[in-house]
């Protein structure tokens, strides 16, 4: 449970190695590459490559091939399996021939779909003209009667009797239940009139196709054979279409992965340097690495990789990488949210998972309720993959513990008097509602605040000595000055109020509180001091820097004073909570045996919900501002291995 130990590495070679030393590293989860700390055309003449992407407009073309053949685009490949595969030109040649090929028998398959559409329109019209006897020929050609096809409501047939005075005749084909088909035949020269009388009627014309020729009957089966050789027709066009696509698919896929492949990892190019015909790439990789790393390029020849102490380079910051058990690992996601550590910080994540799972166990003691909001954070990780998922389980479980010592169980305070009773106890270890254990769980939260404010102090003070910052660990607040300061405050109130020894003396208020807030009220030109410095006076002139450090140091005391008494909100949940139960309990009883149960039920909820969010919300503000705040900064970078960076240049 520590920051992964790292080594710098580079890689050189020649130019033409360049890409399949790329397509080997982008696929890598231990190389985070890093920007050669080289000046672009000066010092030893280092250039950074630059230049369009050659790949993407043809992988764009092949994207547009693949999809209008119904291919899945989301196949992964590796670098080796990329090297045997064809070239641009070869590439760009097969996707035109495909594309070519797939044109034609598309166009060839829509000109067959319109034909088809046409003749099943046309048959829908011989449908419900079948009834004509005569030819359509005939009747079109007509050169003094008007004929009009279509279809007339059949409500609105009675109708025609009321122009019976017209001349006109109404002839009907066919009839669907709501129409009858048919036609009216006039003269010519009443036709406008004819028409209006129809249309009042709401007559619907039917365009009669010009396809139709001769007697209806005979031109249906035309027609339909017509229709069932263009279905055939377009059944081999299928067929062929399908082969197509089944024909070409395993080399689609590859050369489509090939160009996906290439166009992400040129990407990485903005990260190299070249000096006359080679290349330099820089990185860091985790030490327990590198004969994993050096390997895989011990078959290039030319290609030479060199490993290096991470710190080997001023000019570049080692990344950090987290490496944590399965237990505490999803706490990973706290300290992140914070910022991750520097590499050479600590990794806080084990504190963070002791701390903040110990502190919403204490505020939300429950048996019940804890494996319940335990068995959600489970079905949330399986289900849904949710980074909290792993953090409910693990804060479910502690919450139960800490319910068996309230004996708490889904609000019932006595539910678990018969275990304790068959243990030896006389009740329950902790008995929340008791007047008298009010102040005892008060007290006992600060306590528990100022033992972890101590902690992180004294982890502060570790942390600057590992980093040889003496400053940090003997001056500051949260150095040896205020620990001396703020251990001697605590060890005299709680002397006093709990076991009436007075420790408050003048020489030890002078050694334990005057000269730690000497020291911190002075911390400047301590520094300075300490740093070998002659000049230490203030920069801000002498009045300006008391007057600024008269304010600082009364911050400071505030500070401890404010983050102590903070932790007075952990006692006040656990009463919190056990109220909200009563209530439920309460509620349970006023109601009746019949609808007690839903009343216990959705107040379990409700609970679960509105507290667990505020209790998980509250343990975090305590970790980010009352702990971390005391010896953490976050201030690092992540470690991002070579293949997130290939793919998110994809995605950009």
């Amino acid at each position: 449970m520590s920051i992964t130990k790292m080594q710098l590495a580079s890689i050189t070679g020649n130019m033409e190695q360049l890409d399949q030393v790329l397509l080997r590293l982008s696929v890598r989860e231990d190389f985070h590459q890093e920007q050669a700390p080289f000046s672009e055309g000066k010092g030893r003449g280092f250039m950074k490559l630059s230049g369009e992407n050659p790949y993407t407009d043809l992988l764009a073309q092949a994207a547009s091939v693949g999809t209008a053949m119904g291919y899945s685009l989301e196949q992964k490949m590796t670098a080796d399996s990329s090297e045997d595969l064809a070239s641009n030109e070869e590439t760009q040649k097969f996707l035109k021939h495909l594309q070519s090929r797939f044109d034609r028998l598309k166009s060839q398959e829509q000109i067959l779909s319109s034909r088809m559409e046409l003749h099943q329109n046309i048959l829908s019209q011989l449908d419900h003209i079948e009834g004509l006897e005569g030819n359509i020929d005939d009747l079109a050609s007509t050169e003094f009667l008007s004929i009009r096809m279509g279809r007339l409501p059949a409500d609105n047939l009675s109708k025609l009797a009321y122009y019976e005075d017209r001349d006109f005749v109404f002839a009907t084909f066919d009839f669907d239940g709501r129409y009858y088909w048919g036609a009216y035949f006039t003269v010519s020269e009443l036709a406008p009139e004819i028409d209006d009388i129809f249309s009042s009627l709401f007559f619907e014309p039917m365009l009669v196709s010009d396809e139709i020729h001769g007697v209806p009957e005979e031109a249906r089966k035309r027609f339909a054979n017509q229709l069932e050789d263009e279905k055939h027709s377009i059944d081999v066009v299928a067929k062929r279409l399908a082969q197509l696509r089944e024909d070409n698919r395993e080399t689609f896929q590859a050369n489509y992965q090939r160009l996906k492949f290439l166009q992400e990892t040129y990407e990485l190019r903005r990260y190299v340097y070249e000096l006359n015909g080679t290349f330099y790439i820089l990185g860091f990789i985790p030490a327990d690495q590198e004969k994993s790393f050096t390997s895989a390029f011990e078959d290039m020849e030319g290609v030479k990789v060199s490993i290096r102490p991470a710190d080997s380079d001023e000019r570049l910051t080692a990344p950090t990488k987290l490496k944590n058990n399965w237990l505490v690992r999803p706490f990973e996601m706290f300290v992140d949210m914070y910022g991750v550590p520097s590499y050479t910080d600590i990794d806080p994540t084990p504190f963070v998972a002791i701390t903040y799972s110990l502190l919403f166990g204490i505020m939300f003691g429950d048996v019940g309720q804890g494996l319940v909001i335990s068995l959600v954070g489970f079905l949330m990780w399986k289900w849904k993959k949710m980074a909290l998922g792993p953090i409910l389980e693990r804060i479910g479980i502690v919450s139960a513990f800490f319910g068996l010592l309230y004996g708490s169980v889904f609000g019932f305070e006595h539910l678990l008097d018969p275990m304790y009773h068959a243990m030896g106890f006389a009740e329950k270890p902790i008995e929340v509602m008791s007047n008298s254990t009010t102040n005892i769980l008060l007290l006992s939260a600060v306590a528990l605040g100022a033992v972890l404010i101590v902690v992180c102090i004294v982890m502060n003070i570790c942390l600057a000595v590992k980093q040889k910052n003496w400053e940090r660990a003997l001056l500051s607040q949260n150095g040896a000055a205020g620990l001396i300061f703020y251990g001697y405050v605590l060890l005299a109130a709680s002397g006093k109020l709990l076991f009436g020894f007075d420790i408050l003396n003048p020489l030890c208020i002078v050694l334990f509180i005057v000269l730690p807030v000497l020291v911190m009220f002075l911390r400047e030109p301590l520094e300075k001091l300490m740093e070998g410095r002659k000049d230490i006076k203030p920069e801000g002139g002498v009045a300006s820097y008391l007057l600024e450090s008269f304010f600082e140091l009364f911050d400071v005391v505030l500070s401890f004073i404010s983050n102590t008494m903070s932790f007075l909100r952990v006692g006040g949940f656990i009463l919190s909570h056990a109220g909200m139960m009563a209530v439920v309990a309460t509620l349970a009883e006023m109601v009746g045996a019949g609808a007690s149960p839903v009343v216990i039920i959705i107040g379990n909820l409700f609970v679960m919900a509105m507290e667990g969010l505020i209790v998980g919300i509250q343990a975090l503000r305590l970790e980010f501002y009352e702990i971390f705040s005391r010896f953490y900064e976050g201030g690092g970078k992540p470690f991002v291995p070579i293949s997130q960076l290939a793919q998110s240049s994809q995605r950009s």
